[in-house]
């Protein structure tokens, strides 16, 4: 159907098996709406089924009268993680907040923060400010106040350096925080110890001291005597003899 142009006929049977996620069908069907510039349907073929050559697409469509077309290019190139030709894309464009969103997607210092430089050399003293918001856990706060300073753009970053400022101070007060609660407990730990030790001392100091064992005494008399008759030993005891 594509070598007879005839793609178009069978448009609805390939939105239909579309969930396949079939390559050729993803293909075939991003291929009409490039044609009738429906770049809604693109973007959503692209989101929901994204096997297909994604490059390849880009590359076709970044040159694209529609604004919008061009746009879903650098929307392919973030999502296939080509920071750079996705920002390099929109800059054309003049789209400067799809540049800070795909920036701060990428986690890239130094993208984040060339994006800074360039909006300082365009004039683009409100874009910086909003860029210092945007790519914010990006953005170096030494990185930020000297690129201010230098280029005389301080008033626009006072936004950004109070933020971090309070931050940081936040930080602060919470480990202050922590370490007070700590020597707290500590404390309170250490004293808990110090009654228990008192409290036994106490009860040894009530108890009585100990009584000596009484002296064993070793006595030896005479056996007694019945009649003149000295008495018989136990049974199985030797007789005694007299003294």
């Amino acid at each position: 159907m594509r070598k007879a142009g005839q793609l178009r006929l069978v448009k609805p049977y390939m939105v239909a098996v579309q969930s396949n996620n079939v390559s050729a069908v993803n293909e075939a069907l991003n291929e009409i709406y490039v044609e009738e510039e429906d770049y809604e349907r693109l973007r959503e073929s692209i989101d929901l089924h994204d096997s297909f050559d994604q490059i390849g697409l880009a590359q076709k469509i970044e040159k694209h009268e529609l604004v919008e077309m061009r746009r879903v290019a650098a929307y392919i190139y973030k999502k296939a993680g080509k920071w750079k030709q996705s920002i390099a894309l929109s800059k054309k464009d003049n789209l400067y907040k799809d540049c800070m969103e795909t920036a701060s997607q990428s986690g890239d210092h130094d993208l984040a923060e060339q994006l800074l430089v360039y909006f300082i050399e365009q004039g683009k003293k409100e874009c910086f400010a909003t860029c210092l918001f945007v790519c914010y856990d990006l953005v170096r706060p030494d990185v930020a106040l000297e690129l201010a300073w230098l280029n005389n753009m301080v008033v626009f970053a006072y936004p950004y350096l109070l933020q971090v400022m309070r931050e940081y101070t936040g930080k602060v007060d919470e480990i202050i925080k922590d370490k007070l609660e700590a020597q707290k407990e500590a404390k309170a730990k250490e004293q808990e110890e110090k009654e228990v030790m008192s409290q036994q001392n106490m009860y040894a100091q009530l108890l009585p001291n100990a009584l000596p064992a009484p002296p064993m005494q070793l006595a030896l008399t005479a056996p007694q005597t019945m009649g003149g008759m000295p008495l018989m030993p136990p049974f199985g005891m030797p007789p005694m003899g007299g003294y």
